[in-house]
């Protein structure tokens, strides 16, 4: 009778064990599929600011991605220039770390060092390992496809479709290159318009792709960057605007930092003019990217990815109009230069939420290869993923983080003794400008070590 009642219980036990194991399996398999499946989608414009209105005309992108997920209203960059921050969102890095100080090829963007040193560890390239394909359309870095960095041939690792600008943004008349090969593009608006063809070429990559595999595309049109070429049905959009005049416009900077001593003021009527002329374009080209957004939208929606699709919309660093008399330009570590706008949508993401989090561009990365299901232990990265596993949500938990580095200087700063180093000290509603005096010869991450770590950064070399 004992031994008949172990039997029984040892049978019992087996199938309950059996049961949950395939339970837990189930549950594995469901909870890695949610993750792995889910398509990803970041759509990086161009010098495109927060704090000058830089999103007034994205009424479309507010709407369907901020309200039907979270707008984040601390969000910087960690160096407000072009290359090196594209570097940084790519791979996830502070500039001190990938190198990238400027726009220029001995700058190192997208120099043949950087092809070798960087790319090979960029996001694409772990997103490729998890069965991602993958998608590139637009700018990339300033200097890529020049003879310099290997011409149009070279195609960065981690990208099943490339169709990346060589150089610098343009409206028309560029250069792509299409998976290695050069395609030249004239100045006829149905058939060349950056910004629409780079969302033509995605329409056809989401009807080509498998659907057995998620997918991630990365767009980046060039708006509203220079030259500021609208589409001809917004050319005369916005035809009343003006650069804000509140806060710092046209305002002298002869208590600030060297640079913004440098200005006349106040401005000439020819410079006001002329910004006035800028800001309105810059909104006009924008409109496109809000076409694009609502078009790519609809398509998600009409193959039944959309809810199964996470959406980033920011920009890689701010800009200024007349702002301390600065006519036009970023590189400068100041609000309208650093801040950018995120916002996101996708599953598991509340509708209409607005967060507070700082967070930097070189969390993106991470937060992408944490949807992807991707073990952050094995990245070797600086960002910080902001996707809570465990939630599935994002986090609202305010908390320090490192800005550091805007590593730009010129060549002729080679032989001078001292280079100066700025600091933005930015804690709550605290802000201050810190210029600290090193020798050349000392490394700027050592300069860091020596700066409290409680406190939030972005800091920038330059020639005094």
């Amino acid at each position: 009778m004992a031994s008949s009642r172990v039997g029984q219980w040892r049978s019992s036990a087996w199938v309950v064990s059996t049961c949950l194991l395939l339970a837990l399996l189930t549950c594995t398999l469901r909870c890695s599929e949610c993750v792995t499946l889910s398509n990803i989608i970041l759509i990086l414009t161009d010098d495109q600011d927060v704090e000058m209105g830089g999103m007034t005309p994205m009424k479309k992108t507010k709407e369907l991605i901020g309200d039907a997920g979270v707008t984040f209203s601390n969000a910087f960059t960690a160096t407000p220039l072009c290359c090196p921050s594209r570097s940084s969102i790519i791979t996830g890095k502070y500039p001190h770390n990938h190198l990238v100080r400027n726009n220029s090829i001995s700058g190192n963007c997208s120099s043949t060092a950087w092809q070798k040193e960087a790319e090979p560890f960029a996001f694409p390239v772990y997103l490729n390992k998890m069965s991602y394909q993958t998608f590139y359309g637009g700018k990339y870095l300033n200097q890529y496809g020049s003879k310099d960095a290997g011409g149009v041939d070279h195609v960065p690792p981690g990208w099943d479709q490339w169709h990346a600008l060589v150089g610098n943004s343009k409206y028309y008349n560029y250069t792509l290159s299409v998976n290695g090969k050069e395609e030249k593009h004239g100045d006829n608006y149905e058939k060349d318009y950056l910004t629409d063809l780079v969302f033509n070429r995605s329409l056809h990559f989401l009807e080509e792709r498998s659907p057995n595999h998620p997918f991630f595309m990365m767009l980046c049109p060039p708006s509203p960057h220079s030259p500021w070429t609208a589409a001809p049905q917004y050319q005369q959009s916005f035809s009343d605007v003006k650069a804000p005049r509140n806060g710092s416009f046209n305002m002298p900077g002869k208590d600030k930092h060297w640079l913004l001593r440098q200005p006349a003021n106040p401005m000439p009527n020819s410079s006001i003019e002329y910004l006035d002329n800028a800001y309105r374009r810059r909104w006009q080209t924008l409109l496109s990217v809000d076409d694009m957004v609502e078009q790519l939208i609809k398509k998600l929606d009409s193959i039944k990815e959309l809810n199964n699709t996470y959406i980033f919309y920011t920009s890689d660093h701010g800009y200024h109009t007349g702002q301390f008399s600065l006519p036009i330009d970023k590189r400068q570590l100041y609000e309208f230069d650093i801040r950018i706008p995120l916002l996101v949508r996708g599953p598991g993401i509340k509708p209409k939420q607005t967060l507070q989090s700082p967070v930097l561009n070189i969390d993106l990365s991470m937060t992408i290869l944490d949807i992807a299901g991707v073990n952050l232990s094995t990245v070797n990265m600086d960002g910080q993923s902001f996707l809570t596993c465990v939630c599935d949500i994002f986090f609202n938990a305010v908390s320090p983080v490192l800005m550091y580095f805007f590593l730009q200087y010129l060549p002729q700063c080679k032989n001078i003794i001292y280079e100066i180093l700025a600091c933005l000290l930015r804690i709550s509603s605290v802000r201050l400008i810190m210029s600290l005096g090193f020798p050349v010869g000392v490394e700027a991450n050592e300069m860091v070590d020596k700066l409290p770590k409680q406190y939030i950064y972005s800091c920038s070399l330059i020639c005094s």
